[in-house]
């Protein structure tokens, strides 16, 4: 009886565990069915895989232990267009992969639930209040994400034992990462660009800061109001107002680590402090260089009066700053072997290793501090500036975010415009800072809002080889979103739109029909011809079509170098007006530099000779026939 009863149980206890085993399945949502019925379905160790398409609803998640994902993996191919995934507190350990989330601008993209521990994985999260937001006790991986046009792009609140965001692409949000009452979150590796606000740490928010490349945020690239210490090492930082300091609570952040060999965020042998470049190239670490070869500059970057950079990134005395790639993916484990801080007599004597470079605008008014103090106001921001707006705004320096040299660039101006799948794209630069009017394509990707940045040069780029033929008006460098964007994939029916002041033509008697537009590409110059848009009294104004935005130059040349000897001086003031701007009226085409037909071409349209053709075909013709 005893042997049965333990057979009996050896015999439940087999059922119980084959029925666990086999309890897990992959259940396929078909275009045009429910992804939430699916999960009504599912029970925990599912894997829910959607085929491609476009799928109308919220899902709700509520069960423990389950992946849903993409079939493809390919997040352009499977949309749900609404308010994507809420997680409620049941719903733990869910895995979300592959998907393109696409909102109204409210809610969330995904919205985690208490006490969850989630991965979300390539994903592509557009035009929500917030893109993934965390809850109560939440930990989560946020790993390799696109996130664009959210009011936060990702929001780490309350979330008490921590969470990765790393390998992500935020912008266009108002702020990409919001750090609020977070135990020691790690932000790693993601580039976080064109936001207003880059990170923003609040309340008792702290966090692991280190690889990433925040640039080209238009109020600040991270904003510190929290009650707590920080760790924000070996990131690029390039924004016109780097750090806000809000307040001051007694809990300076530690902005470097101890020197560790390893690739640091712009390339260099060791891992230390961040890197801390300014769009018109005055940034610390572009006006103080290294010399003893370590790539740490020699002198420590003051911050404020209590945040101190000891260890900040910089190039040699012989080279130019370097720039790192549109994505980041270097490898940084954060430490907590930190640089102690020197002695307050070595920190008496750093007051000149603050950015002592103001920016000025246009009108060259300086809105900067010029010992690279911040102070408390939410007005003023590290590296000695203050907050603006990047729109339009046209101003003298370097380029940071191009690859010229600073000391080259005479003036530069920079547009913002949204990108979206479709729609007809225009930059305009109404500053009237540089030669360029306006750049236009069609797009053929939606890229949210990005930026282009006109560079007027003082003279040719030193990156690019000696012009062969023609009379120089300007050099300038054109540069829209970044690297890798404005090409033929992505775009489609480029144009250009530049000015020549009439005076030059007349002093330098440029034939204006020889007018050229010059790009560099691929080691040489290629000439493309320039069409007349429109006059008024100072500018002519032409449009051209490059294949790819970067450097240019414009040229011109007398009747005499042009080869066409019957031409007379150009007559400017007789050239029919048109001061509305209408594209569609070009008045003039650029046709030096294109090759004339040659003789025997010529004679080929003349009617005589395809009359003989005709009689000899004919003839040859009746010849085979009477054989």
């Amino acid at each position: 009886m005893k042997n049965r009863f333990i057979a009996l149980l050896l015999a439940i206890f087999v059922f119980i565990t084959a029925s666990g085993i086999g309890a897990a399945a992959e259940i396929i949502v078909h275009n045009g069915e429910s992804i939430q019925s699916a999960v009504n379905n599912a029970t925990h160790g599912d894997t829910i895989i959607v085929e491609p398409g476009t799928y109308y609803e919220n899902v709700t998640l509520s069960t423990y232990d389950m992946v849903i994902m993409s079939q493809s993996g390919n997040p352009e191919d499977t949309i749900i267009q609404g308010n994507g995934f809420y997680l409620t507190g049941d719903a733990q350990e869910i895995t979300i992969k592959g998907f393109t989330l696409k909102g109204t601008d409210t809610s969330y993209g995904i919205n985690l639930g208490q006490f969850s521990n989630c991965i979300i994985e390539k994903n592509k999260i557009l035009n929500y209040g917030t893109g993934i937001d965390t809850n109560l006790y939440s930990t989560f991986t946020i790993d390799n994400n696109e996130i664009s046009n959210c009011e936060s792009g990702v929001s780490v609140g309350e979330c008490y034992y921590g969470a990765t965001v790393k390998n992500n692409r935020i912008s266009n949000c108002e702020i990409g990462v919001v750090v609020g009452d977070s135990g020691n979150s790690q932000i790693e590796n993601n580039t976080i660009t064109e936001n207003d606000q880059g990170i923003a740490l609040l309340y008792e928010g702290r966090a692991d800061i280190a690889g990433n490349t925040i640039s080209f945020n238009k109020k600040c690239g991270l904003y510190d109001k929290a009650d707590a210490s920080s760790k924000i090492y070996n990131n690029y930082f390039n924004n016109t107002v780097n750090v806000i300091f809000d307040g001051y609570y007694g809990y300076p952040n530690i902005w470097n680590t101890t020197r560790t060999t390893g690739k640091n965020i712009i390339g260099g042998s060791y891992i230390a402090g961040n890197y801390w470049a300014k769009p018109d190239g005055t940034g610390f670490s572009q006006t103080h260089y290294d010399v003893d070869g370590d790539g740490i500059a020699e002198e420590t970057a003051t911050l404020s009066e209590n945040e101190i950079d000891y260890a900040a990134l910089a190039t040699s005395n012989s080279s130019t700053p370097e720039q790192p790639p549109a994505s980041t993916n270097s490898t940084v484990t954060p430490s907590d072997n930190v640089t102690e801080p020197p002695s307050e007599e070595v920190v008496g004597n750093n007051s000149s290793s603050s950015d002592g470079n103001s920016d000025s605008n246009s009108d060259g008014n300086s809105d900067g501090n010029s010992d690279g103090t911040s102070g408390d106001s939410s007005d003023s921001g590290s590296d000695g500036t203050s907050g603006g707006s990047s729109h339009s705004s046209g101003s003298s320096g370097g380029g940071g975010g191009s690859p010229e040299p600073q000391t080259n660039v005479q003036v530069k101006e920079l547009s913002q415009a949204q990108v979206l799948n479709g729609k007809s794209v225009m930059f305009d630069f109404p500053n009237n800072a540089t030669c360029v009017v306006y750049v236009s394509f069609d797009a053929k990707k939606t890229a949210g809002k990005i930026t282009a940045i006109a560079e007027q040069l003082k003279r040719k780029s030193t990156l690019v080889s000696e012009l062969n033929s023609g009379e120089v008006y300007k050099y300038f460098n054109l540069w829209v979103g970044n690297s890798g964007f404005a090409t033929s994939k992505n775009i489609e029916n480029p144009e250009l739109c530049f000015k020549i002041e009439k005076s030059w033509l007349q002093d330098k008697k440029i034939n204006q029909n020889s007018i050229m537009l010059n790009s560099y590409s691929d080691k040489k110059w290629s000439q493309l011809p320039a069409t007349l848009l429109k006059e008024d009294g100072q500018y002519l104004y032409f449009t051209a079509h490059p294949s790819e935005f970067s450097f240019f130059a414009i040229t011109g040349a007398t009747p005499e170098e042009a080869g066409n000897e019957t031409q007379t001086e150009p007559d400017t003031e007789n050239l029919s007006t048109n001061t509305g701007g209408n594209i569609g009226n070009n008045t003039g085409n650029a046709t030096t530099g294109v090759e004339q037909p040659s003789e025997q071409e010529e004679n080929k349209g003349i009617p005589g000779f395809e009359m003989i053709y005709g009689v000899i075909g004919l003839t040859g013709v009746y010849l085979l026939r009477r054989r």
